[in-house]
């Protein structure tokens, strides 16, 4: 528990939030994040908000992300073409908190925070342009942020790039993405995706491969900690998906969306 301490609530002062940074889209986490040239579905708002241009349906979805056995993810997500809107929360309830020597210290604590993020995207044939919006507090702290994201598709290649916190209480982070997305038919298609995540500071390597047919997909994601797995489904109107993150040191998370389009 101390380390899903230090990870929750030890953030540096010029660090992004933690609920900024866990995801909020099954697909995408069973990617291993790498979504950001991806950005076509509802996800678009937090991965891409560029990908918003692409949409064709509204889209009401529901995440639920159980990480580490301990903490409670959730997120509702509401978006049409061009414009997003999401409310999200983290809540561990009450923890036993451990000593300098692991054991624990009788003691209780707690962390919850809540964030909204407002997203509007615009396009031209293939390239489009986005930005979002976005507040969060966890009760001590207060933090906002405005970010920008850019997406072309150039053929079966997608190139996308996300500038977060331009204005803002953390400090600038910068993604780059790249998906090749094969079409062999209407109903099969392969894609391998891979990003570089915090290109100022520390990058970090995402790799996620989905391959669907007939509405159904499967995923592997790798984000640099943590293996994830995953599948989907949509059936007419409704679609499901799961994932599975595997991290090497701490309990696996699950991660579910349900979302539903008219």
């Amino acid at each position: 528990m101390a380390v899903l301490g230090i990870m929750l609530i030890a953030v540096p002062g010029s660090a992004a939030p933690i609920i900024w940074e866990l995801g909020t889209s099954a697909r995408a986490m069973a990617l291993g994040g790498a979504f950001s040239a991806i950005a076509d579905d509802e996800g678009a708002l937090f991965y891409n908000p560029a990908g918003l241009a692409l949409l064709s349906k509204v889209t009401v979805a529901m995440f639920y992300h159980r990480a580490f056995e301990v903490v409670h993810h959730i997120a509702l997500t509401g978006a049409v073409r061009n414009w997003g809107v999401q409310l999200v929360q983290i809540d561990t309830g009450s923890i036993e908190s451990t000593n300098e020597f692991g054991n624990p210290s009788g003691e209780l604590t707690h962390y919850a925070s809540q964030a909204g993020f407002v997203g509007a995207g615009f396009g031209i044939e293939d390239f489009s342009v986005g930005v979002r919006g976005k507040l969060s507090s966890d009760g001590t702290e207060t933090h906002w942020g405005v970010d920008a994201g850019a997406l072309a598709r150039l053929g079966f290649v997608r190139v996308g790039l996300v500038a977060e916190n331009l204005l803002g209480s953390a400090g600038l982070s910068l993604r780059l993405g790249t998906a090749f997305v094969m079409r062999f038919n209407p109903r099969m298609a392969l894609t391998i995706a891979l990003e570089v995540r915090d290109m100022l500071s520390r990058p970090e390597l995402r790799l996620g491969l989905e391959a669907s047919l007939n509405g159904v997909g499967l995923r592997v994601g790798y984000d640099s900690v943590a293996v994830s797995t995953g599948a989907g489904v949509q059936w007419n109107s409704l679609r499901l998906e799961w994932a599975y993150r595997m991290h090497p040191q701490l309990p696996a998370s699950t991660i579910v969306t349900v979302a539903y389009l008219f």
